[in-house]
């Protein structure tokens, strides 16, 4: 896991799952710490990896979707910022509270 820092008052932190010994395969896990003490996991698909998952098929259909032009960290800002700004419980599964 590596951090992207936010400069987003919501934010407390933003985490990368990009294993560089994982292939990639067109999408990335996020985990969004929230200043209100939640935390989401949004996965971020790139359109190339959309396309792939259609293959021949007239449609795809999915649940919780969110789509960059590309990876990059600019694009997974943005991406949670937008997220954010339409209810983030739309995009994200809610993680349980860590016992600390």
């Amino acid at each position: 896991m590596r951090s992207i820092d936010t400069e987003d008052e919501r934010i407390a932190s933003l985490l990368v799952a990009d294993d560089a010994e994982l292939p990639f395969e067109g999408t990335r896990d996020l985990e969004v710490r929230l200043r209100d003490g939640r935390c989401f996991v949004l996965t971020v698909h790139t359109l190339e990896a959309l396309e792939e998952r259609l293959g021949g098929a007239p449609s795809f259909v999915a649940t919780r979707l969110v789509v960059v032009r590309r990876m990059s960290d600019g694009a997974l800002l943005h991406a949670v910022r937008s997220a954010l700004d339409q209810g983030v419980e739309r995009f994200g599964t809610l993680q349980a509270p860590i016992e600390e």
